[in-house]
């Protein structure tokens, strides 16, 4: 009897693909790699995604942000390599996706079926070297799954984005940084976002930021400099 309800044929052609991302020449540094805006930067202890770590993006209920920005930071978060996107709830859309500047052709689309597929396919994904980036959006992750997650993470150098609701701020984490992320008023076409840092480290610089996504060009600005400052790509 097998131990998940994912298919053979998904996990098969899942493991190809993992095996495949390993024989390509990644490099893997012990660096950070910006989200493509300086003020966003600053919310991290690194001042930019530190490969190997767990970022939470908490989700209000009133809106899709988290989703959104997330999604837009994760495409420097994997420069030239493959993205996993684990999406249960089927609301992650190709063509979407590609209007948002995600490379289809390093993009894996996961559908799991359960709450468990979905935390052995993203512990499988974090471990694999050859992976840039997991995503996914979680209501509940015990603290025992999370820890597991974190050492996949370490392991394999990959960076996880975890989508989650404002109230798992109340608990536990294992993820470098958690940023609360709401979406504010705006006069323009260009999305609006407040991100604050969920928890409380001495070591960073600032504590909350607020940000636009300009929707021409599909770049991440700091809200307060965006008529004056020369926009920052976000996309490799």
């Amino acid at each position: 009897m097998t131990h998940h309800l994912i298919s053979r044929q998904t996990i098969a052609e899942l493991q190809t693909a993992i095996r495949r991302w390993e024989r390509k020449p990644v490099q893997v540094r012990n660096g950070v790699v910006s989200t493509g805006c300086s003020a966003l930067d600053e919310l991290f202890p690194a001042e930019g995604i530190r490969r190997g770590s767990l970022v939470e993006w908490l989700r209000t209920e009133e809106s899709a942000g988290a989703v959104t920005l997330s999604l837009v930071v994760g495409r420097t978060a994997a420069p030239e390599r493959p993205v996993v996107l684990i999406d249960r709830r089927r609301q992650l859309f190709p063509l979407a996706l590609h209007a948002m500047g995600i490379d289809l052709t390093r993009l894996v689309l996961i559908h799991p079926k359960t709450e468990r597929d979905v935390i052995w396919v993203c512990e499988e994904s974090l471990r694999c070297p050859g992976v840039g980036l997991v995503w996914m959006d979680v209501d509940r992750l015990s603290g025992t799954s999370f820890r597991r997650l974190q050492l996949a993470a370490e392991e394999g150098g990959t960076v996880g984005f975890f989508v989650r609701p404002e109230i798992a701020a109340q608990q536990p984490s294992w993820a470098e940084v958690r940023l609360k992320v709401r979406s504010i008023a705006s006069r323009e076409a260009s999305p609006r976002y407040q991100i604050e840092r969920a928890n409380s480290q001495g070591w960073l610089k600032r504590s909350r930021r607020e940000v636009l996504i300009d929707n021409v060009h599909g770049t991440i600005h700091d809200d307060s400099s965006f008529r004056s400052a020369d926009p920052v790509s976000v996309v490799s």
